[in-house]
């Protein structure tokens, strides 16, 4: 897996240190519906029965196991800005890209869109920008950096708001 920042790293080991280990241990994700984590998803479906993930965290948990259909049945629980990013990479991973774009509209503004707006402006100026840079190549390694970074971000950002 490539960098995972000190904010992920301290969040998750607060969290769960074997599914933080689990995630610095991870293969990059990738663009489409793959590489699926098996030892992510093992310890998730422990993790999952404590009961005390919310529905934004286990949304982009499961994407990162490469399990799309359980992510989506987590970001359809959540009516917030942060369920519909999720839903909307969820969509853009199986390449439902027209269904990634409305969820996206469906997010609005939001702090974590600004972040990569700011950091890859050539790249994600906006979620439609970077959707179509995914649906044109899907193989791009560059483009799964981003991704990765858009990852850790948003779970960034719903374990801060998960904890106030």
């Amino acid at each position: 897996m490539p960098d995972v920042t000190t904010d992920l790293h301290e969040f998750l080991s607060t969290r769960s240190k074997e599914l933080s280990q689990a995630i610095e241990d991870a293969s990059l994700p990738g663009l489409g519906s793959g590489p699926s984590n098996q030892n992510v998803a093992a310890i998730l479906e422990q993790q999952e029965k404590t009961g005390d993930w919310p529905d934004s965290l286990l949304a982009g948990l499961w994407l990162l196991a490469g399990d799309l259909d359980r992510s989506h049945s987590f970001s359809q629980q959540d009516a917030s800005a942060e369920g519909s990013f999720w839903h909307g990479i969820m969509h853009r991973r199986e390449g439902d890209f027209s269904n990634a774009a409305y969820w996206f509209r469906r997010v609005g503004h939001h702090p974590v869109l600004d972040g990569l707006a700011q950091e890859y402006p050539d790249h994600y100026a906006t979620p439609g920008q970077f959707i179509d840079a995914v649906q044109s190549d899907r193989r791009s390694d560059q483009l799964k950096r981003i991704q990765w970074s858009e990852w850790q971000a948003l779970m960034i950002w719903c374990g801060r708001e998960g904890s106030r």
